[in-house]
């Protein structure tokens, strides 16, 4: 807890051990050192519980190495991944979707933004004509984009390939399940999977929702699709080979996580009861799932075995929204999650204890959230998320390379 204690034009913050001091001139009138005091108790509050969490002794260390501004790029940012030559492919949004490529160090490649269409009206400038949410690296060297576009009152799917040097090489709208009524479609995730790659999304006829699957080969081409319906599982010693897990919105107030292979059979499901849901990536391979539950304030960290039941007692966590951003889990079981408290920041969780160390980005740019990050290393992440400053030099794609260690 902190304790504040003011005295005269003095006041004292107490935080353990740690005192912190601040002092204001007698020079000043009366009313306005009143008003000063109180601007530093809200200023520096927030920035002692900042070094506090970013140094706390029972926590590691969050620091930030590196960072690097893509100025003239739309701050909507969406999605980070690494190429198979280790430099980063982004994308965000604008009026439409955009993509681009840089090299290991943050170096602009090339960029890719998504015509407009003017025979489209989305009705706001918020709302884009297209989205891509997901990039997967092939292995000729071209980058697979996944998401979704609005026309004509409905959403459909998008799926792009662009070629080494960001240049359109195909563009193309599924049908899903090869079914013209299921109007509105969307992939939301797309990740590489055995020797080919997984589009996950929706589709929607209307008057039913239904989970769709695509599976494609290593270069893109579509070699099978499923619907993913609320069927019972099925017994897991009937499937064949290996399978992953995703989350799915149930009703208002409950998920569904389900484990099916690529198929699109399901193999387990399990209902929780919560407002949101976050799914964690890990960083080694591992039999569990982790995902965190929000509810009324409060957020739980679910462990799961591979039949979707608790391999560990479900744990309320600090509550760091990373709702708009990425969480991992590390090798000792704790987690990594990066996000927003309120604004851009990043949190390291113990996974045995109630340790908690939080380190909020610099000022300089202005962002609300972290949009993703993806690992280099063991330690080391690398951040994107947009600038939004006053100063329209520091407005664009900020991405960051942080480091999460133990303290010695």
């Amino acid at each position: 807890m902190l304790a504040v204690r003011p005295n005269g034009l003095r006041m004292s913050v107490r935080h353990g051990s740690f005192t912190f001091v601040f002092a204001v001139s007698d020079f000043l009138p009366g009313t306005t050192r009143i008003r000063l005091l109180r601007s530093i108790w809200r200023i520096g509050i927030g920035a002692i519980a900042g070094y506090l969490a970013a140094c706390g002794s029972h926590g590691r260390s969050i620091t930030v190495d590196q960072e690097v501004l893509l100025p003239d790029v739309e701050p909507r940012v969406n999605a980070i991944s690494r190429t198979r030559e280790g430099g980063f492919v982004v994308t965000g949004i604008g009026l439409t979707a955009w993509v681009l490529a840089t090299d290991s160090h943050g170096t602009l490649r090339w960029q890719f933004i998504d015509p407009i269409d003017s025979g489209i009206d989305t009705g706001s400038q918020w709302v884009p004509q297209s989205e891509f949410h997901g990039a997967v690296s092939l292995a000729n060297g071209n980058t697979l984009l996944c998401g979704g576009k609005y026309k004509g009152g409905q959403t459909d799917n998008l799926v792009a390939i662009l070629d080494s040097n960001g240049r359109l090489v195909e563009k193309r709208v599924e049908v899903p399940n090869d079914d013209r009524r299921l109007i509105h479609s969307n992939f939301y995730q797309c990740f590489l999977w055995q020797d080919g790659i997984l589009l996950l999304g929706n589709a929607n006829d209307g008057t039913h929702g239904y989970i769709w699957l695509v599976e494609l080969d290593g270069n893109g081409v579509k070699k099978r699709q499923a619907l993913i319906d609320n069927a019972p599982a099925v017994k897991a010693d009937t499937v064949v080979g290996p399978s992953f897990v995703f989350t799915a919105w149930d009703s208002n107030d409950n998920f569904r996580v389900i484990r099916a292979n690529g198929k699109g059979e399901t193999i387990a499901k399990r209902v929780i009861a919560g407002e949101f849901i976050v799914q964690l990536r890990s960083m080694v391979e591992s039999s569990q799932t982790s995902v965190i539950i929000y509810r009324a304030g409060k957020a739980t960290l679910y462990t799961l075995d591979e039949r979707l039941q608790d391999a560990r007692p479900p744990r309320q966590i600090a509550n760091f929204d990373v709702l708009a951003g990425r969480g991992y889990v590390l090798a000792d079981t704790s987690i990594a999650l990066f996000g927003r408290w309120p604004d851009a920041a990043v949190a390291w969780i113990s996974g045995q204890d109630k340790a908690y160390t939080m380190r909020p980005f610099g000022p300089k740019y202005a962002s609300s959230t972290v949009s993703d990050a993806v690992p280099i290393s063991a330690e080391e992440f690398v951040t994107v998320r947009g600038s939004v400053s006053q100063d329209p030099k520091d407005q664009g794609l900020v991405m960051s390379w942080v480091t999460i260690k133990g303290n010695k």
